[in-house]
C-alpha cells in the first residue's frame, strides 16, 4: 500500500512539475481551479496503473523516474481535452 501511495504522489508531482516548464500564480479570475488538482489526481492514477503493468514498483530508480514521466505522460494527454472544455 505504500509503495502505491508513493508511486502516486511521484504521478501527481510528474503532472503538476517537469523540470523546463514554468508556471506562474494562480490567477485568481480563472473560472477553472480545478484543473491543476485534477490533472495531478490523473498523473497519480496512470503512474499507479504503469507501474503495475510493468511491475517496476518503487524499488529501483527506474521505479520512480517511470512514475514521475508516466504522471506526465497522462497529464499532456489530458491537457488539451481540459482546454477544450475551456470554450
Amino acid at each position: 500500500m505504500e509503495n502505491l501511495l508513493l508511486i502516486f504522489v511521484l504521478g501527481w508531482f510528474g503532472a503538476n512539475w517537469w523540470p523546463g516548464q514554468e508556471r506562474g500564480a494562480v490567477n485568481p479570475k480563472d473560472p477553472h481551479p480545478w484543473e491543476g488538482p485534477a490533472l495531478g489526481i490523473i498523473g497519480g492514477l496512470a503512474a499507479v496503473l504503469v507501474a503495475r503493468i510493468s511491475g517496476v514498483g518503487t524499488e529501483a530508480v527506474a521505479g520512480a523516474i517511470l512514475s514521475i514521466a508516466s504522471g506526465n505522460v497522462a497529464k499532456s494527454i489530458v491537457a488539451p481535452v481540459f482546454g477544450s472544455m475551456r470554450k
